[in-house]
C-alpha cells in the first residue's frame, strides 16, 4: 500500500503540476516512514535570475524548496490517513496548500545541478511543518527554508 501511495504522489508531482515540469523537477527519493523527500534538477537558460553571473532565479529557488516541502506533508497526510480508501486519501492530497513559507538565500545559486532535501519537524491531522535544504552538486546550500502545509 505504501508503495501505491508513494507512486501516486510522483504521479501527481510530475504529471498533473505543469510548473513542476518546466522546472524540471525530477524526486529521487520519497521515504514513507520518516517523510523525507529529495528532488532534483539541472540547471538551465529559463532558470537564471542574473544573466551575468548565470545563477539561479531566486523564485525557481522558492518554488523548488516549497514543492519539495509539499511532498514531505503529503506523505504525512497519506500516513495520517492511511485507513481511509485510496479515493479519499487522493482527494485530501489534492485538497493540501502551503500556508506559510520562509526561505533563506545563503549564496548564490551556481551549479550545473541541483538538489533539495525536506524532512517533517512537525506533523499533526492539519498541519505539517517541513525543513527544507537546496544543495547545489558539490554539496553547497545555496539555501534553506521552512515551510507550513494545510493538509487534505
Amino acid at each position: 500500500m505504501h508503495t501505491i501511495v508513494l507512486e501516486k504522489i510522483k504521479e501527481y508531482y510530475l504529471e498533473l503540476l505543469p510548473f513542476n515540469k518546466v522546472l524540471g523537477i525530477g524526486i529521487d527519493h520519497l521515504d514513507y516512514a520518516s517523510g523525507d523527500a529529495v528532488t532534483s534538477f539541472p540547471m538551465a537558460p529559463d532558470l537564471v535570475g542574473n544573466p551575468v553571473a548565470g545563477i539561479l532565479h531566486g523564485g525557481v529557488t522558492a518554488s523548488v524548496i516549497d514543492l519539495t516541502g509539499g511532498l514531505s506533508a503529503l506523505i504525512s497526510c497519506a500516513k495520517f490517513h492511511e485507513s481511509a480508501s485510496p479515493e479519499v486519501i487522493a482527494q485530501k492530497l489534492t485538497a493540501s496548500a502551503t500556508i506559510d513559507m520562509r526561505v533563506d538565500y545563503l549564496r548564490p545559486g551556481k551549479g550545473r545541478s541541483f538538489q533539495c532535501k525536506s524532512r517533517i519537524i512537525r506533523a499533526g491531522s492539519r498541519i505539517v511543518v517541513s525543513k527544507i535544504d537546496l544543495l547545489n552538486e558539490r554539496e553547497v546550500r545555496i539555501a534553506t527554508g521552512t515551510a507550513t502545509y494545510l493538509i487534505g
